[in-house]
């Protein structure tokens, strides 16, 4: 048993090297004995501040605070450990060994196996996160928790933030044992794939649809505020749980009448706020799709078959590629792909050189009608951006490049939704070109205008 699972190490304190006693999980991943925790910082303030106790710890900060209770899954863990080790009346140690006949093993196994199952779904548990109730779930069953009653469904404690959860280091302990386990043929080596935006499938199918009512790109960051009954019961209906994602996710479209928009945005849950009559949740656009097939169930459900548009599969030009090509066949496509990537990136710096252009801090004396008229929108515009759409990608990137630019350009909705349904990435960089080229000639316009009404109006000495 010890060879095959490592049991006994598996169950061993990182910070003290004993035994686990009392065992508490952090948000890092690790489990410590209680008494191991916390180790209060000295130039800490807040009882919430502490020092991880786990030497090799990487996080940077820690979700939980001294509040935390033990670790129910390891608990039962350590006391299995406890009855089948000799001298079960002492403190066992690392170096202890279990009695391994046959007997004791199988029993063992069919002990611990139950112990690895979430508490929500009752399958073996999947990337396992430990509340600080102590009670483990797979992430996506947490996250859909979360969402739907806001605390634990074992002992109905109230759960972390969503973000959190979303981010917190998996529990190291059992996701080794789950490893253990599905090596040793004792548990189905798999991931649990979704039956919806699974991680193998394109083509989606019977997919619930979220009328958003915004047109939403890949890379933007949005706040949707939920607040009428049935836009909440859309919600609920159409979030999907996804292992393409690994997290909650929706696909949404923007409008469903008068007609259904063809095109979409899948977009990711990172942030949920609830409110007394009202959701808030915050997403991030990931891919967009293009609907094949749709039908309306009812007045708030809609459901399509649609294909996810991945970056990598997208053709970015229309051209004819022989089944077989020949060596120079092959050798010419890779010369056209390598012309088109560099020609991407020369779009791309374009895009950018704009967009630093609209920044730029207008260099004329401060009370002249030209301070105002000189740059488009400026610096503390382009700062404001950044802080909601995060910083400028670099040209290496132009799909970043082309819709990190389309959210912060003050551009129309229908503009918005052209960009969203054209495919290649040569002509989406050359459509927003087209809109800088324009929002150009418009704003000079009228600065020009500006400036010659204001030469007509007498100065005041």
């Amino acid at each position: 048993m010890t060879d095959r699972f490592n049991f006994t190490q598996s169950l061993t304190c990182v910070a003290c090297g004993d035994i686990l006693a009392d065992p508490i999980t952090l948000s890092c991943g690790y489990t410590v004995c209680s008494h191991c925790f916390p180790v209060s910082s000295p130039t800490s303030v807040k009882k919430s501040v502490f020092r991880c106790p786990v030497p090799h710890c990487e996080s940077a900060t820690h979700l939980f605070g001294p509040e935390l209770l033990a670790d129910v899954t390891v608990t039962e863990l350590t006391n299995i450990l406890r009855k089948y080790l000799p001298n079960c009346s002492l403190p066992p140690s690392p170096c202890s060994e279990i009695d391994t006949t046959s007997n004791s093993t199988d029993f063992i196994a069919t002990s611990v196996i139950p112990l690895l199952q979430c508490h929500s779904c009752t399958s073996p548990v999947v990337d396992p996160i430990t509340t600080p109730c102590g009670h483990t779930y797979c992430r996506l069953c947490i996250l859909q928790s979360k969402i739907d009653t806001d605390q634990c469904n074992t002992c109905y404690r109230p759960l972390p933030k969503f973000s959190n959860l979303l981010s917190q280091a998996p529990n190291h302990l059992i996701s080794r044992l789950v490893k253990d386990f599905q090596l040793s043929g004792l548990l189905p080596c798999n991931t649990r794939e979704t039956a919806l935006l699974d991680s193998v499938h394109l083509q989606q199918n019977n997919v619930p649809l979220f009328i958003s009512g915004k047109v939403i790109l890949p890379g933007q960051s949005f706040r949707l505020p939920i607040y009428a009954p049935n836009h909440l019961r859309m919600f609920r209906d159409s979030l999907i749980p996804s292992s393409r994602y690994n997290g909650l996710c929706l696909a949404a479209v923007h409008r469903s009448r008068p007609q259904v928009a063809q095109f979409g945005t899948i977009l990711q849950i990172i942030g949920v706020e609830h409110h007394k009559d009202a959701i808030i949740i915050d997403v991030v656009g990931v891919d967009r799709f293009k609907l094949d097939t749709h039908q309306e169930e009812d007045e708030t459900t809609l459901v399509a078959n649609f294909e996810i548009l991945h970056e990598a599969s997208i053709r970015q030009l229309s051209i004819e590629i022989p089944n077989s090509p020949s060596a120079d066949d092959h050798l010419g496509l890779q010369k056209q792909h390598e012309q088109v990537s560099q020609y991407a990136v020369d779009l791309a710096d374009t895009v950018l050189r704009f967009i630093q252009h609209l920044s730029q801090q207008s260099t004329m004396p401060a009370g002249v009608l030209h301070t105002q008229t000189a740059g488009l929108l400026g610096p503390l515009w382009f700062e404001s951006m950044k802080a909601l759409h995060g910083p400028m990608p670099s040209k290496l990137n132009p799909t970043a490049v082309c819709w990190w630019a389309a959210v912060v350009l003050p551009v129309a909705h229908t503009d918005l939704y052209l960009l969203l349904r054209t495919i290649p990435i040569i002509d989406r960089l050359e459509l927003v070109i087209s809109w800088m080229q324009n929002l150009q000639s418009q704003w000079e316009r009228c600065r020009s205008s500006a400036i010659h009404a204001f030469s007509q109006v007498p100065q005041q000495l």
